[in-house]
């Protein structure tokens, strides 16, 4: 079954499937949604991310963001994707809603992959079940009833996140400190690179901060803006056509040699040697 939900004027797009790979064309030809995956079925799930390949196990979500790039390769296996892009609901505006950046879609240092158990299954697939008949209405509140229908969803998903995710089974004040962290670091990591930057707008000190991340069990603040602007080079070193010179000028430094250096102690390798690795057909 799938649904779509497209409005020409304002560019809102929404789209539901439990069969992505019949429905990849559509899906992935429009820039912009953000993705949450659920494999239903009882076989592991492949497809690539970025320059990740990535084995979604049987009842398992994962979410992913309009940033990354995503190739599904053809296979048996059945995947139920619901696609949202920002004209349709904003993560970043309505982030005092529902909580979840910095946790499952931007800001999450890691691809988000959340195992599910028993009496969450029936949770998602009751919410499967309210999707399938709400897409059977067109009243005058209908598109209300999906945006709804969504946000409980993203609702429950960043629960479990907060449960499951590295560094964030800390305390409920530790845990939405880390994911405004992460938020900030999203968004600003062109132009900001030191830790009390952050901190700052947080109103906490460098040191406490760190503090914070240490007892979460996470790398240091540092590693994390680093982290994000590696992930960025490596999207624009894989996926355009910029030269490393205009990617670390894009990413905010004025010596080639700092983001060269950078990327090699991140990544083990340079940015010529990331690039003719994984570009190769």
């Amino acid at each position: 079954m799938k649904h779509k939900i497209f409005d020409s004027k304002s560019g809102a797009f929404f789209h539901f499937t439990e069969d992505i790979c019949s429905d990849i064309e559509e899906v992935f030809s429009l820039n912009g949604p953000n993705h949450i995956l659920w494999n239903r079925s009882k076989e592991n799930f492949l497809f690539h991310c970025d320059d990740k390949e990535v084995y979604l196990r049987s009842n398992s979500f994962c979410t992913i963001t309009a940033l990354n790039q995503i190739h599904i390769p053809k296979q048996n296996s059945t995947l139920t994707v619901i696609s949202f892009n920002r004209e349709f609901y904003c993560l970043r505006d309505h982030d005092h809603e529902i909580s979840c950046n910095g946790i499952l879609f931007y800001g999450a240092q890691e691809l988000p992959v959340l195992k599910i158990n028993k009496s969450d299954q029936l949770v998602f697939e009751n919410l499967i079940k309210l999707f399938q008949k709400e897409f059977q209405e067109n009243d005058q509140v209908h598109l209300e009833m999906v945006v709804s229908l969504l946000k409980v969803m993203i609702i429950q998903l960043t629960r479990i996140g907060r449960n499951q995710i590295k560094g964030l089974i800390a305390e409920p004040s530790s845990i939405e400190m880390i994911r405004k962290f992460n938020l900030l670091v999203d968004q600003g990591f062109k132009t900001k690179k030191q830790v009390n930057e952050y901190a700052f707008e947080l109103g906490l000190s460098a040191k406490r901060l760190s503090e914070i991340f240490r007892k979460g069990g996470l790398g240091s603040p540092l590693q994390i803006i680093h982290n994000r602007i590696i992930l960025e080079a490596k999207r624009l070193l894989l996926f355009s056509d910029k030269s490393i010179l205009e990617i670390s000028d894009a990413l905010g430094y004025e010596e080639p040699g700092q983001f060269s250096k950078l990327f090699k102690k991140v990544a083990n390798s340079s940015p010529s040697e990331f690039k003719s690795i994984n570009r190769k057909n």
